[in-house]
This record gives C-alpha cells, structure tokens and sequence, in this order.
C-alpha cells in the first residue's frame, strides 16, 4: 500500500533521517548558548538576546566594538523518551510498510511507544544585527524562524497506529470480507484470510469516541517567523562597578503552521491552521483546504509579540537578571478548523501505520482563532572569573501558558564558556526539565551535557564562529531517551 507521509508519521521519521539536525530550547537560535545548556538571561548580548532578555541589548561585549553582525544562525534538537532511535527505523519506518511487521510486531512496538513523548525544535537566524551606543541606547534586529514539534500518545492511539482495526484494546471482533463478524483474535488472522475473505474492519459493538482513543494524550506544532526588534540601555549607574540596564522588544510574528490537540477525560480539543503547502496533513487529518497548494510560505496568521527585561551588574562581574517574553498573540484567519469529536463502531482495516485514522478523525471550518505566544518568565544569575577567561550561569525558564511550542514543565539549566587559549572558547553544562517530559507518565525527566567549541579571531573578538550540541553523551555513551542537537554558527562580526 502508499505510505502516507503525515506530519505525524515525518516527525517520528525525521529523528530517524536527521538524527543530528533537529526538546525545547531556551536559547532559541544562539549557537554559542547551546553548549552551554542554553543559558543565556544575563549571558548573551546584542540581537542575541532578543527573545531571551531584551535588558542585554545595552550591554556591551567591549568598549572598542559598536556594530554586530550576524549571519546564518541555527540551532534544532530531537528528543526520543524512552526509546532509542533504532527503535523508530525498526517499528515507524518499517510499520509503514504493511508486510514488514507482523501483528505481535506490532503490539511490541505499539507498547514501547505508548506514553513516549518526542519532541522536535528548529531555530534558525538567517540575520541579525545590532549597535551600542552609550548616550542614546542600543538596538538590535534579527529574523527567526522557529519550528515546535510535540506528541505524547497513550497506548489507545499507538495501539491504533500501529494495528488500525485489528487492535484489540479497542475492537473486540472483526468483520472479514465474507461479512462474518468474529473474535479479533491474532491467532486466527491467517485462517481469517484463507476461509472468510481477509479481514475488512474493525468492529465495537458500544462504539468508540475519538477522544476515549487520544486520551491523555496531546500533538502540538507550532511554525512562525518573527521580525524583531529590541531596545536597551543602561537605566542607572551607581559606580563603574554597579549598573541596572533595561530593555524592551517588539516582534512581529507571522504564523506558517499551528496544530493544538489534546483529549482529557475521553473528550477531544483541538484546533489547526496551515499553510496550503503543507498537503502532508491532509493525507492523515482529512482537512480540505480552500486554496491551492502552491501558495508555499503563504502566512495563514500574524501577530505582534512583546519582551521585557531588566539585568543588574554587580562589582563588575557578576549579573543578575529577569524577563518576561513572547507577550502577545497571533490571529489565524486562513484555514483554520476545529476538531470534532466522532463515534464510530466500525473502521476499515488499513495495514499502514496510522491506517485508517483519517477515516475517523473530523474537522469543522470555522473562523479566525487567537492563540496565545508562548509566554515564559526567565530568571538567571551569571558571574565571570579569572579576568573574564571564565563566565558561568544559571537559569531557571517558567513557563506561562501552555500555547503550543511552550514548554511542559519549568527549565533549569546550569553552564558556562571557559577561554583555554585567547582564540578559543570551550562550553558545557547542563539541564533538567522542559520538553524531556511525558505527560502521561508524570513529567519524567532527564540529565542533558551539552558541549561547544568557539572560535574568536581578531583584535577584540571581530570575528566569532562555532558549534555545539545540547547533549553530548548520547553520541558517545548511546542510551534510551536520546537527544540529538546541533547548533552552528557561520559568521558573527564585531566593528
């Protein structure tokens, strides 16, 4: 049969083919925070720190350098909980195929799956720019795109997916192809096939709601691209060694995608904006857009966001800052749906993964939708040591609704850069919390390493590039629940 190639299916095939290009992360597309766990509220500077602590934007990394200039940023990540990324190659890509697994295959891969979450960020900066300017204040500008990517299934819907109407935790009996109704029974399937016709659907006599079958479980996404721009200064001054600076930035936000399902209590919620190009989920969530396909990067909804910060310098080397950013919304007019809860005592049997479910899945037109940007408090502390070869922090990241591409549960991260050599900068760290979280298993977490390598050139640090990752045990130690990262920067000028 077509493998159906949804945005559920390519988010779990995706840990698989890009293990090391796409987990929440606090330091958005700053290359130079990733590795050392993204801490970044007192630490990063210039357009950097749009989106972390607008306050920064007044600081400055010298006093000889008043321009910044920055060039094709990125940073992505994928967190698999509680699987290895063999696992996806043995049940998801190989589920796709309907004669490659067999049904207890696929129960072993419906159980190991059930309760996992997987999450997938993408940030990527393809400019950014600041100036320093002691007597009027600093700006700085950048454009982001910002991918968000969140699933976690009970083992209702991983049964489904990986069994369609044979899943036995949900149809009891089966109707074959001669139209006899008999016992869903595993043992029988072959017998089933050569005597009664093969099997045609699954059957429940007392029906099944599309929210019994999502229970507990949610899938968000969230694609934008924001315009930013940042104000801060040096609000006062008590000696060289004492300051408060304070900052402001405005971003307008175009939303490309946003999809916010949950079911609690056997009922289902949920709504969905797309852009036309983005076919693959039609093929699996049955939406039927109103306009044509090609109208690639077509924004289906736009918004303005608003952060705020303030940052203290104490005795010259030691910072303690805290902000409040993404204030605001975005307003999607352009093909949004809800969905609709559906009950059903019958599905048509469909080998595939995820088989069928565009059969029983219902959506509803409606008008335009407001959601919130994911709004989060930080909070951090940094000191340098050394004569500055040294700088380390540490923040805490709450956030403040659960708008898809937030985070579950509050950030704690712990890191620091150490200069080894004048033109080199090691970091490392670590982190808890975030998106290494499953919802239905009560937010279990993990220990994150990251680590970066810098590379700073020219009279007072004019030239900077490097790379990083967020967790760099599980490319050397290889272990259950890994998450794959990567962050670069190309160029990054100071003048």
């Amino acid at each position: 049969m077509k493998k159906q190639f949804t945005l559920f299916t390519s988010g779990l095939c995706c840990l698989l083919f890009l293990h090391t290009t796409l987990f929440a992360q606090i330091e958005n597309a700053a290359y130079n925070a990733t590795g050392r766990a993204g801490v970044g509220t007192t630490m990063l500077t210039d357009y950097q720190a749009l989106g972390v602590n607008p306050a920064n934007i007044g600081i400055r990394y010298n006093e000889t350098k008043n321009f910044t200039l920055g060039l094709f940023e990125g940073t992505g990540s994928v967190f698999l909980q509680g699987v290895k990324a063999s696992d996806v190659s043995t049940y998801i890509q190989s589920g796709s195929n309907s004669d490659s697994l067999n049904y207890f295959q696929r129960l072993e891969g419906a159980q190991k799956f059930s309760g996992k979450t997987f999450g997938a960020n993408i940030d990527v900066m393809p400019i950014g720019f600041a100036y320093n300017n002691d007597k009027i204040g600093s700006f700085a500008f950048n454009v982001k795109t910002s991918f968000r990517y969140f699933m976690d299934f009970n083992l209702n819907f991983t049964q489904f997916a990986f069994s369609s109407a044979t899943a036995t935790n949900l149809f009891p009996q089966l109707i074959t192809g001669n139209q006899d109704t008999v016992a869903n029974d595993p043992n029988q399937y072959q017998n089933y096939i050569n005597n009664n016709g093969g099997i045609k659907a699954g059957y429940n006599k007392n029906g099944l709601s599309l929210g019994s079958i999502l229970d507990n479980s949610k899938y968000k996404l969230s694609w934008t691209t924001e315009y930013a721009l940042g104000y801060g200064r040096k609000l006062l001054s008590l000696d060289e060694q004492h300051a408060l600076y304070a900052g402001v930035a405005v971003k307008y936000v175009q939303g490309l995608g946003y999809v916010d399902i949950s079911a609690k209590n056997g009922r289902i919620s949920g709504v969905a904006s797309y852009m036309p190009s983005l076919t693959q989920l039609d093929s699996l969530l049955n939406i039927k857009t109103t306009q044509q396909a090609n109208s690639y990067y077509k924004p289906v909804g736009q918004g303005l966001g608003f952060d705020v910060g303030l940052t203290a310098e104490l005795f010259h080397d030691i910072r303690v800052g805290a902000s409040v950013v993404n204030i605001g919304s975005i307003t999607y007019r352009d093909n949004v749906y809800n969905v609709s809860d559906t009950v059903f005592t019958t599905v048509a049997y469909n080998s595939d993964f995820l088989g069928g479910f565009d059969k029983i899945v219902k959506w509803e037109k409606r008008g335009s939708v407001v959601v919130p940007l994911a709004t989060q408090l930080r909070i951090g502390a940094s000191a340098m040591l050394l004569e500055k070869r040294i700088q380390v922090g540490i923040d805490y990241v709450q956030p403040l609704n659960t708008a898809a591409g937030n985070y579950n549960t509050a950030v704690w991260a712990i890191g620091g850069d150490f200069f080894v050599l004048r033109w080199l900068r090691l970091s490392t760290g670590s982190s808890i919390g975030g998106n290494i979280a499953s919802v239905s298993q009560g937010y279990n977490t993990r220990l994150a390493i990251p680590f970066g390598i810098g590379i700073v050139l020219g009279e007072d640090g004019g030239f900077e590039m490097g790379i990083s990752t967020r967790d760099v045990s599980t490319y050397f130690i290889g272990q259950s629940s890994p998450l794959y990262s990567a962050a670069i920067g190309l160029m990054r000028f100071r003048f």
